[in-house]
């Protein structure tokens, strides 16, 4: 009985506390048994759900007969009417981010989204039953709902859950009835807060006792013992208007005033295989109830395209199932009688069929192969076997092979044979073995044969004839051959030449070299061996003559004339001859007005260029093979019968953007049919004046210029040859403006420009870079104030990789504000931040000085002094004279001098007459054009004049 119990334990999805009442049993007798037995189910079925989600902040403990403190108001309710049950309705809110407490009315699930932690604290509540709830995970700051419980609610051996602990507290604490027996001594038949005593029946010597709380502990409504001050505090009979969520049906009003009495239901879960497709899930109620229990089976869940399933007896004790799918189908029944209620879930795993297992296939690749020996590595390859499960391990074995072979063969898919020296058959054998252990084979056959090695052939190469004074040579033994390699070679005097001296170099390669030789004639013998040892030999002869003492003779060709403006001529040595052989030729020049170019200047025939009006001596050096050499020498005539004029080119014309250092003219590709002796640049009258002509380059073919501006210039090529006849080429260079001048900004250091560091300029950059929020600096300028000598930084700003670029003020006034703020933050010391032109627009009446950068203001126009002492500080021309001299009430008159192209100008006081004094050395004010102002900020007129406009007497 006691291990049956065990088992129909085991099969019950318990929590914690179930398992900590087992342990009792091993002190407990029959009665106690059935006692514990019964109580356990009531804890499984009743009170502590089985937490399948990961709650790293739920309290373990379920709080029966509890409601919210603040009742209605303590936070949003949601009801979720699917949900039945307490492990569901615990999991549904776990895995919820807007659920802080779970709360059970009867069946009904409801969310709680509290609106603070202190409103959800738990009440105990007398006047509901069938209530209860679990404080899931509080509102930040606190993290767990031990800070936000009172002392004397905290259970006193709680302790933070670890990752792996899915289920609920370990300690009972809900009972049917008041008077649980023990036995004396052991302290596990009793739970929480209680002790064993013995009972007060007279002349009782037994050890069965009954448990009671402990002292100072009462035992509340649901059978379990709490300190008397929790009670006293938090028994508070709420006012109607906060009542919490009311029954819904008439069955939950009677048991508002009546406990129900719970039952004990179990059901085993069942797991069947197809192709069996049917089952019965029983129920079992404790205590047995007879006729008198309704039994409801519900289908909670069931696997995808599980619809096909039947149930039979859904109001039965014993559920049958038929036309049942693979997966897992998840039942719920509830057993209900007059006064008592239970409920419980089950499972059924369908499983598919078992699968029918077929023999691996072990396969060798390759199965016939063939190895010559030198080589004596391969590769069996049994990778390509397979099975329908899997393959679990290969295992080779060595079914044949020559006497004396004994390898090691790894059990791996693929098997490498390194040491197959013996000719003659192999064959191996593969095993596999698959998820079943059942084996397959196959074999692979080798064959290892020793090729025919075939000796070398030497070749020593073809006898040499060498005239003295030469008295060395170089002999070429690599033409010859072997089948297999040759690895060694050996040069050798043969035994009839032992007498003759000779120095003889690198014996043991293919090429012997000879020095030292005399007259006569040498044999030497090329021995070559291959890797067997096998060799041959071979000879050859060098047969040393006297000299011949004839040297060659060379011949130059005949003179030559030309006349400009060809420059060039071919020359021809070819009818030079030696009794032997030419073994060379040189030409070189011996006279001449300019210098000659030989194309090729070592063969018979070259061509000789770059020729100009005067005669040249060009001599020829044969050489013959035994070293003597001669010369001859042509000359070459060139005639001017007509003086062409020069031809200038200064190359094509130029477009180019600021910045740009040095701008160059290329005037060489000019030409003269004799010699250009003069090269002049002038610049042209159209051309703008501003920019530099670099080293005296306007008097080379090449001209270099700096300091450009923005404009065109124009430049005359004048090249003059040595007659006086000359010619002359127009270029013009357009000169663009820098498209990011208005992005430019100069920041000037307060230190030597002389003294300023790489290093220093790297983090310079890196700092604004940080101060313009992650910008790009694009470095354009790094020079030295001229009157000052401090260090002066020019660049612009780019971001979102340079696809925007920040206006030059709108820098300014950022690092403005950023250096006024912390002027330590680019780590140097600042003098000045402004942007490198002007672009103070003078309110619209005048024009930016770029030197002082101070307004010009327009003729009855002056500068707002509150607003550049008490403002910003920028210079500007806000005020009008005119209307500061009405404001003060002066008679003052102002007239127009009239121009021709300007009309009429009324008077423009009419209270004040035109003096008859008036002359024209009264003082003038000269009205600016609208232009001037917008040619200092960058818009510059045609040509670089500026039209007045009318002239204004006062």
């Amino acid at each position: 009985m006691f291990h049956k119990s065990v088992l129909c334990l085991k099969k019950l999805n318990c929590a914690s506390p179930v398992k900590h009442l087992l342990s009792a049993m091993l002190y407990s007798d029959v009665r106690g048994l059935f006692f514990i037995l019964y109580n356990v189910a009531i804890v499984a079925s009743q009170g502590y759900p089985v937490l399948d989600a990961d709650c790293d902040k739920l309290y373990p403990k379920l709080w029966i007969q509890y409601a919210p403190r603040g009742n209605a108001s303590a936070g949003l309710y949601v009801k979720y009417p699917n949900i039945n049950s307490v492990n569901l309705c615990l999991e549904s809110c776990c895995s919820s981010h807007k659920c802080n407490v779970m709360f059970m009315h009867g069946k009904d699930c409801f969310h709680i989204k509290c609106f603070s932690n202190e409103e959800c604290i738990p009440m105990y509540r007398t006047d509901l039953r069938n209530i209860s709830m679990m404080l899931v995970a509080p509102l930040p700051p606190q993290t767990n709902w031990a800070e936000v419980l009172p002392d004397e609610m905290i259970i006193s051996d709680f302790s933070p859950r670890e990752e792996d602990d899915m289920i609920m507290s370990a300690e009972p604490n809900y009972y049917l009835s008041r008077d649980k027996e023990c036995e004396l001594g052991i302290e596990l038949n009793c739970g929480k807060y209680e002790e064993c005593v013995p009972q007060s029946t007279a002349g009782n010597r037994r050890r069965s006792g009954v448990c009671e709380c402990l002292e100072g502990y009462v035992r509340n409504e649901v059978g379990y013992c709490e300190r008397r001050d929790i009670s006293s505090k938090y028994d508070a009979t709420p006012s109607s208007p906060s009542q919490p969520i009311r029954p819904v049906n008439a069955d939950s009003d009677a048991t508002s005033n009546k406990s129900l009495k719970p039952l004990l239901v179990s059901v085993v879960s069942k797991t069947v295989q197809l192709p069996e497709d049917e089952v019965t899930l029983s129920a079992y109620v404790v205590p047995p109830g007879g006729e008198n229990y309704v039994f409801n089976w519900i289908l909670i869940s069931q696997p995808k395209g599980g619809n096909s399933g039947t149930m039979t007896d859904k109001n039965g004790d014993s559920l049958k199932l038929s036309h049942l799918v693979e997966g897992v189908y998840q039942f719920n029944v509830t057993v209900s009688a007059p006064g008592a209620y239970g409920e419980t879930n089950a499972t059924v795993t369908v499983l598919p069929p078992r699968r029918i297992n077929k023999l691996p296939v072990a396969i060798i690749t390759p199965k016939y192969q063939t190895v010559k020996l030198p080589k004596n590595v391969t590769v069996l390859d049994g990778s390509t076997s397979y099975d329908d499960d899997g393959i679990i391990s290969w295992h080779w074995d060595l079914e044949k092979g020559p006497l004396g072979y004994q390898p090691i063969l790894d059990d791996s898919s693929t098997l490498q044979l390194k040491d197959l020296k013996i000719p003659g058959n192999y064959t191996f054998k593969l095993t596999v073995e698959d998820t079943d252990h059942k084996t397959n084979f196959t074999t692979a056959n080798i064959t290892v044969v020793k090729v025919m090695d075939y000796p070398p052939e030497a070749y020593a190469g073809q006898d040499v004839i060498v005239f003295l004074p030469v008295n060395n040579v170089t002999l070429n033994g690599n033409m010859s051959t072997d089948d297999k390699g040759i690895v060694s070679w050996e040069w050798t005097k043969s035994p009839s030449n032992q007498d003759k001296a000779v120095d003889m170099q690198k014996t043991r390669t293919p090429y012997l070299e000879l020095s030292n030789l005399e007259e006569g004639m040498y044999t030497f013998v090329l021995k070559v061996t291959d890797s067997s040892g096998q060799f041959s030999t071979s000879d050859v002869r060098v047969f040393v003559k006297p000299p011949t003492n004839k040297p060659p003779i060379a011949n130059a060709g005949e003179d030559v004339v030309v006349s400009l403006p060809r420059t060039w001529v071919t020359l021809d040595a070819s009818r030079s001859s030696d009794d032997i052989k030419i073994a060379s030729y040189h030409w070189k020049q011996i006279s001449g007005p300019s210098k000659v170019v030989f194309t090729p200047s070592n063969a018979s025939k070259t061509n000789a260029s770059e020729l100009t009006r005067g005669v040249y001596e060009l001599q020829v050096t044969v050489v013959d093979s035994d070293g003597n050499a001669t010369s001859d020498s042509v000359l070459v005539t060139v005639n001017q019968n007509e003086n062409a004029p020069p031809k200038a080119n200064a190359g094509g014309d130029q477009t180019i953007v600021l910045p740009v250092s040095v701008v160059v003219l290329n005037g060489s590709g000019s030409s003269d049919d004799l010699a250009i002796k003069k090269w002049e640049w002038i610049r042209d009258g159209s051309s703008l004046t501003l920019g530099r002509v670099i080293s005296d380059s306007d008097k080379t073919p090449i001209l270099m210029l700096t300091d450009l501006i923005p404009g065109r210039y124009v430049f005359r090529l004048k090249v003059t040859d040595g007659q006086g006849l000359s010619d002359e080429d127009t270029v013009s260079i357009i000169v663009k403006p820098d498209p990011y001048l208005l992005h430019l900004v100069e920041l000037t250091l307060n230190i030597e420009g002389s003294s300023l560091t790489v290093a220093q300029e790297q983090s310079l950059e890196a700092n604004l870079a940080l101060l313009l929020r992650d910008a790009t600096i694009h470095v354009r300028e790094l020079r030295r104030e001229q009157n000052t000598g401090r260090a002066v930084l020019v660049f612009y700003v780019g971001q979102h990789d340079d696809k925007t670029i920040l206006s030059g003020p709108q820098v300014v006034k950022i690092l403005k504000e950023k250096l006024k703020r912390d002027s330590g933050l680019l780590e140097v010391s600042v003098a000045n931040i402004q942007t490198a032109v002007c672009q103070n627009n003078c309110s619209g009446h005048g024009s930016c000085d770029q030197s002082t950068r101070l307004c010009l203001c327009e003729a009855f126009w002056m500068q707002n002094l509150i607003r550049k002492h008490f403002g910003d500080g920028d210079s500007n021309c806000d005020w009008s004279i005119l209307e500061l001299a009405g404001g003060l009430g002066s008679g003052s008159g102002f007239t127009l001098i009239h121009s021709g192209e300007d009309s009429a100008v009324r008077v423009l006081n009419k209270s004040v007459m035109v003096s008859e004094s008036e002359t024209d050395s009264d003082v003038l004010f000269n009205r600016r054009d609208k232009s001037n102002g917008d040619t200092r900020n960058g818009n510059r007129p045609r040509n670089g004049f500026i039209k007045l406009g009318r002239r204004i007497k006062t």
